[in-house]
C-alpha cells in the first residue's frame, strides 16, 4: 500500500471517529492523536522504509498502537476497526 493510500484511509478513518457517537471520549482522542501522528509521519516520508529510518522505533510503536485499537474497535465499532485494520496492513506492507 503506498502513502497516497493510506493518506485516504486515514482520513476515512477520522470522518468516522467524528460522527461515531458511541465511541468513549478518551478512545476518541486516543485515535485522533494516533492518526494525525500516522499523518505527519506519511507527509514527511519517515513511513517510507521502516527497515532503515531512524524513525524505526517510533513506526513500530505506531504500529503496536493501531493493533492494540483494532482490537478494542474490533467488536463496538466494526467500520473504525476495519479501516485501522487496513491500516496496520498498510504499515506491514511498508515494512513497518
Amino acid at each position: 500500500m503506498n502513502p497516497e493510500e493510506m493518506l485516504t484511509i486515514l482520513k476515512s478513518l477520522d470522518a468516522e471517529l467524528e460522527n461515531a457517537e458511541s465511541i468513549h471520549p478518551d478512545h476518541r482522542k486516543s485515535l485522533q492523536s494516533m492518526t494525525h501522528e500516522i499523518q505527519k509521519k506519511l507527509a514527511s516520508g519517515a513511513l517510507t522504509d521502516g527497515a532503515s529510518s531512524p524513525d524505526a522505533e517510533a513506526a513500530a510503536t505506531l504500529s503496536q498502537q493501531i493493533k492494540d485499537a483494532v482490537i478494542e474497535f474490533e467488536v463496538r465499532h466494526p467500520i473504525i476497526g476495519g479501516l485501522v485494520e487496513r491500516l496496520t496492513d498498510g504499515l506491514a506492507a511498508m515494512g513497518i
